[in-house]
């Protein structure tokens, strides 16, 4: 166990933000050099509360970086000091998903598939073993009544448990044959274990851990994509829940049997001190709140609903940073990249060495360039985000102020449904209503003191998920409705109406929900005020970048990004949604805001485009992948290379070009107007002639990385190796490979930008460039393999 107490004094790491700081170039063989971290920062995974045995308040934070080892952030909330406890050694950093502070006191989280134990009031880890061999990571750890701490893990919906009085670790084996995702579990009164399973098909299974005996709940006919999922009621008895082929159905459970029942018959959720991947949750035996935390941002806060004072304490930490996935050069001359785990946008300046990176979150999995906007498409939900460089990155505008008025608790306690469910969003101080269906209606009474003329506002957000409400005044319609469904999710026009003439007493305002074919029966709502003067209207600003489009479920992780030569339409592809198959392609138009999807019906059925580049006369060459959305599984054996003619928007080529290959995962387009590509090895194709003119094996270099292939300004294709980077001669040179570089210790992760005669890619957590060759043949110059 080893861990170190941090203070502000900390030093060494550039943890710096919004504000620019020079980046130290640090010079290695091979002339490479080693530009620095890019996002110096830990992603929170969850946090919980405990008071341990020496009577102290800890809130426990899990991380994730590209630290050698990971690590658990326990701080005490009266001192406000933290405490960085690192994994023991011989345990890998790996994502931790499921955690729980357990009934004992003792604390339980993994490291991908090892389990670990962890003891606040000693500081130390007391228990760590991998209960599971085909378990890759383990997305919920749930306590028993009788104290047994069961494990349900990904990608073989693997179930495990540990003992903490005997110290073992059991592995049950498989709840689903075919399934990948195990994703929450529950224990019943009488020792059954129900498991909540996706993503191809939607299950519940149940479990009897002394016999062994496994019994499917959910009728086989009925199953589609999705997943079940399942919770521990007050009651004792477990209540599950899924969306099947005949609509959403809920079951109540014990010892193993399924009584189906309507939504309102179950029991509320039993506390518990589970949580998943981001929850933050907890409270302390004085009444004290966690209210917020973020290792993000290096704050939590504590709420004491005694005082209403809430107490913001700073966290500090010492972090490798974020793994950078993507990285592309921008109009503007600078090396742009986004990061995963957390997700933000970082820029580089190769003309005054200048790193940065930029608060929100924002997860691009490719990058092209149009004209002045830099754009790529974001995971999850297939959001397409468009930044113009000519403006400050601003992803996050503030929203108008709040009107005065009903808002966040004092709304959510005001407001009434029999039609659906109202949550409070307390991170967006917003009240969530969740119709159950087209028609239902939330309502909120509203008290004038006297008569006369009033103005009544409201502030509704957007959001994908949204649909269109209509707004109701004593039972009567306001204005025109409101459209609430938008790419983004941000706060949405202030609705005004007034003057009306009110007499003294209370009015009811009704939002009902109406029948639309974009969302749901959803809406979000900031604020709901009743005044005498008439309200200043408020547009929130657009964001920069922006959300232009939204493609999920055809599209849920956008590895591909294409500019079209018409300089007005932009493209993003990839991988669908979690448990579909066939991924689309989604087309925006920059003048008009008009959006297009391409659905892999239409494309190549059952795979989803990973790359595109544009032909001069505006076709789009394009690769596609045999897998599916994560959990999914193959139906295809070998990826495609298609021709799509952009004027009729129709496949006229599409063949296996790399046969046995499941995957052709990056194109370039060469000066000499080939199409360069890497499925298992180089392919590179004629598109006038529509066949493959040269293949060359490159497996020595390697393997490929994300957007690991860029035309240089000599006229050579550069292909981006996780042991180092290759250049491809154009055909008049026979399509000689050159070795340029090998790569930097540890291994090249991602590409590329090629900026003032250096090529830039991301080794893990650190920005890498290397001088370009001249184009003149090479010592180390080798032929082709043919």
């Amino acid at each position: 166990m080893q861990h170190t107490a941090l203070s502000l004094a900390l030093a060494g790491l550039a943890l710096f933000g919004q504000a620019a700081a020079r980046a130290q170039a640090a010079p290695t063989p091979g002339g490479w050099v080693d530009h620095g971290v890019g996002v110096p920062l830990a992603e929170g995974r969850g946090a919980v509360t405990v008071r341990d045995g020496h009577g102290r308040n800890l809130v426990i934070g899990c991380a994730l970086d590209s630290s050698p080892r990971g690590w658990i952030l326990v701080t005490d909330i009266d001192s406000g000091q933290s405490t960085q406890v690192f994994c023991p050694e011989g345990v890998a950093n790996s994502p931790p998903y499921g955690s729980l502070i357990a009934s004992s006191g003792r604390f339980y989280t993994a490291q991908g598939a090892v389990f670990l134990e962890f003891d606040p009031s000693a500081g130390a880890w007391t228990f760590h073993g991998r209960p599971a061999q085909g378990t890759a990571a383990f997305l919920r750890i749930v306590e028993a009544p009788d104290g047994t701490i069961w494990m349900g893990g990904v990608y073989q919906a693997g179930l495990a448990s540990f003992d903490p009085r005997t110290r073992t670790l059991r592995d049950h084996g498989r709840l689903d044959d075919k399934e990948q995702y195990l994703s929450t579990l529950a224990i019943d009164d009488a020792g059954w274990v129900y498991g909540g399973i996706g993503t191809a098909r939607c299950n519940v299974v149940a479990y009897h851990p002394p016999t062994g005996e496994r019994r499917q709940i959910v009728p086989e006919d009925r199953r589609k994509v999705g997943g079940g999922s399942v919770y521990r009621g007050v009651d004792g008895r477990v209540y599950a829940k899924a969306t099947l082929t005949d609509g959403a159905v809920c079951w109540r459970l014990t010892a193993g049997v399924a009584e189906e029942i309507p939504a309102s018959a179950a029991a509320k959720a039993a506390p518990n001190g589970e949580i998943g991947w981001g929850d933050r949750r907890g409270s302390f035996p004085d009444g004290r709140v966690l209210k917020a935390y973020s290792l993000e941002d290096k704050t939590m806060e504590i709420l004491d609903p005694a005082s209403g004072q809430t107490r913001r304490i700073t966290l500090e930490y010492q972090s490798e940073g974020t793994a950078l996935r993507v990285l592309g050069l921008g109009p503007d001359g600078k090396v742009w990249a986004n990061s995963a785990h957390p997700s933000r946008g970082m820029s580089y300046d190769p003309a005054d060495g200048t790193l940065r990176h930029y608060p929100g979150a924002i997860a691009m999995k490719g990058l092209a360039v149009q004209g002045r906007h830099l754009f790529g498409g974001h995971y999850t939900g297939g959001r397409l985000y468009v930044f113009d460089s000519t403006l400050p990155w601003d992803l996050d505008p503030k929203a108008p102020p709040a009107l005065a008025g009903l808002r966040g608790a004092d709304l959510k306690a005001a407001a009434r449904s029999d039609d659906g469910e109202l949550h409070l969003l307390g991170d967006l101080g917003l009240v969530l209503f969740k119709a159950d269906a087209a028609g239902g209606e939330m309502h909120v009474d509203l008290e004038t003191a006297e008569d006369g003329e009033h103005w009544l506002a409201i502030e509704p957000w957007q959001s994908p998920g949204y649909g269109t409400v209509e707004f109701l005044l004593d039972g009567k319609a306001i204005g025109a409705p409101y459209r609430g469904t938008n790419p983004a999710i941000q706060p949405g026009p202030r609705q005004t109406f007034g003057p009306l003439t009110l007499a003294a007493g209370r009015h009811r305002l009704g939002i009902r929900t109406l029948a639309t074919p974009e969302g749901n029966p959803w809406i979000g709502i900031r604020t709901v005020a009743l005044t005498r003067a008439a309200p200043p209207a408020a547009t929130p600003a657009a964001g920069n970048p922006r959300v232009a489009g939204t493609f999920a479920p055809d599209i849920n992780v956008p590895w591909g990004a294409c500019a079209h030569p018409d300089g007005r339409h932009i493209m993003i592809s990839g991988n669908p949604g979690y448990g579909y198959l066939g991924g689309g392609i989604g087309i925006h138009n920059l003048e008009t805001g008009e959006n297009t999807l391409l659905t892999h019906e239409q494309l190549v059925p059952n795979q989803c485009i990973m790359a595109m580049v544009a032909l001069d006369n505006g076709d789009l060459v394009c690769a596609s992948s045999t897998a599916g959305g994560h959990g999914s599984n193959r139906v295809a054996n070998e990826a495609q290379l298609i021709i799509l003619d952009w004027q009729r928007k129709a496949v006229v080529f599409r063949e296996a070009v790399a046969p046995g290959a499941a995957e052709i995962g990056l194109l370039c387009r060469g000066r000499d107007g080939l199409v360069y590509a890497f499925a298992e090895g180089l392919v590179v194709f004629d598109p006038a002639q529509r066949r493959v003119v040269h293949t060359a094996d490159l497996s020595a270099h390697g393997r490929r990385t994300v957007n690991g292939m860029a035309l240089g300004p000599d006229g050579f294709v550069y292909v981006v190796m996780t042991k180092g980077v290759v250049r491809v001669a154009p055909a008049a040179a026979g399509f000689a490979l050159e070795a340029v570089a090998a790569a930097p210790p540890g291994g090249i992760t991602a590409g590329t930008a090629i900026a003032a005669g250096r090529l830039y890619v991301a080794c893990n957590s650190h920005l890498w460039s290397v001088p370009l060759p001249s184009a003149a043949p090479q010592p180390n110059q080798v032929p082709a393999k043919p």
